[in-house]
């Protein structure tokens, strides 16, 4: 069994399987003609097909967060309904609405009293990495020093802008010296903060997000009606020791496509996306559930998901290579059909792992490897190994026998030349 496994060949061909995406990655070949194929896959995952097809609304309570719908932002409004929240006791404010800049005095003004007086506001602000390396940030823009001695601030931007499509938020961040929290953080440390202490205790400097609801599987009101049609005491049964989310989120999807939406793994066209699916503050939502009720998504560790793929990667050059000297006639169309089949079930167990676990397994290097083992293997066998004569002379199989047989000797070997030495003293 040994013998059929470990086969110096089929180890030469992975080696250089690897060697090849390595080489892939170094160079980052980009080329334009290949562009609408890339942008259409290159924020695809297999999870966002769980995400996209498998998804069901919510079973599990949702009254815990309230949406509430800002429209454009009035900040006489904003006042008002702040001052109206915090007297029906509402648990956490979190205003995801950016003042960056004092318009009105007297406006201004009563908004940052209406801030302090609630004592519970969390303030919405971005950061800014100045060299657009997005390694490291240098400043908080996006709110006036005005309102942020109001209330708490945490960062709204998501790791995943860059790609476009949001899986991960990052619960804190350095800038400069200091520590800034995200948005979703900086609400749940000042609502439940034991459930933020067991998202620091985790370490991870992002997390993935799990999308359980959209806008309309949360409770949603707009924020005329909280001001005007509610009395306070309506509203305390609405409100009271709860999250109230205030941003941009429109019952008409179409009123303003480019408010403050985003790409997400709900959204059903999970390939070449054309309308983002989900506001960001419903995205803080998806966070905040996320946290509050721990629901973490688990990742299966990345040296491990290597190891897998360089294995399954081997054990399908050994099948190949097989059926190459076996069935050489038929090699494409069979190989061909093998990889599909393979293909078809690494789908549906990644699938059903993150469905049924929230198990992430990150296997596209296993794929790829499997995608370029039928052509590493033609190269290799008619080109580099009839062309180099050092492989020619590479036996196919490992004689563990005549290695048994040639140690044997050579310990026989050493003892006799020791007891020839002794005889001679």
């Amino acid at each position: 069994m040994l013998k059929r496994l470990i086969q110096p060949h089929s180890i030469i061909i992975t080696v250089l399987i690897f060697l090849f995406i390595w080489l892939l990655n170094f160079l980052q070949l980009n080329m334009h003609y290949l562009d609408p194929f890339n942008n259409g896959l290159k924020d695809y995952e297999i999870t966002d097909i769980v995400y996209s097809y498998l998804f069901e609304h919510p079973s599990e309570d949702m009254s815990q967060i309230v949406l509430v719908n800002s429209g454009q932002p009035d900040r006489v409004r904003i006042a008002q309904l702040v001052d109206k929240l915090s007297a029906a006791g509402a648990g956490v404010i979190g205003l995801d609405i950016l003042f960056e800049k004092r318009l009105n005095t007297t406006i201004d003004s009563n908004l940052q009293q209406s801030i302090k007086n609630a004592g519970n506001v969390i303030l919405a602000c971005e950061l800014q990495d100045s060299d657009g390396m997005y390694d490291k940030f240098d400043k908080i823009v996006g709110i006036h020093p005005y309102f942020e001695e109001a209330g708490d601030i945490g960062f709204v931007n998501f790791p995943a802008n860059g790609t476009k499509t949001i899986r991960i938020f990052s619960p804190q961040e350095k800038v400069n010296q200091d520590t800034a929290f995200s948005f979703a953080t900086a609400i749940v440390q000042k609502f439940k903060p034991e459930a933020a202490h067991k998202l620091f205790e985790r370490n991870r400097p992002v997390e993935y997000i799990h999308f359980v609801a959209n806008k309309s599987d949360f409770v949603r009101y707009e924020q005329d009606r909280l001001i005007d049609s509610m009395s306070t005491e309506e509203l305390r049964s609405v409100v009271e020791n709860k999250v109230i989310l205030v941003g941009y989120v429109a019952e008409d999807i179409w009123a303003n496509p480019l408010t403050d939406r985003h790409y997400t793994p709900l959204n059903k066209n999970y390939v070449g996306k054309s309308i983002p699916d989900m506001y960001g503050v419903v995205i803080h939502a998806n966070v905040i559930n996320m946290v509050l009720k721990s629901q973490y998504i688990k990742t299966v560790p990345k040296w491990f998901a290597n190891l897998l793929s360089v294995i399954f990667c081997y054990l399908n050059v050994l099948i190949i290579h097989w059926i190459y000297f076996n069935f050489h006639e038929a090699f494409h169309g069979i190989t061909r059909a093998l990889q599909i089949i393979e293909f078809i079930l690494l789908f549906f167990i990644i699938a059903l792992l993150f469905y049924h676990f929230r198990l992430k397994l990150e296997f596209r290097l296993g794929i790829l490897a499997l995608l370029l083992a039928y052509d590493i293997i033609m190269i290799y066998e008619s080109l580099i190994k009839r062309r180099i004569p050092l492989f020619n002379r590479i036996p196919n199989h490992i004689n563990f026998k005549l290695l048994t047989i040639k140690k044997r000797q050579t310990i026989d070997d050493i003892e006799k030349t020791n007891e020839q030495n002794t005889t001679d003293q």
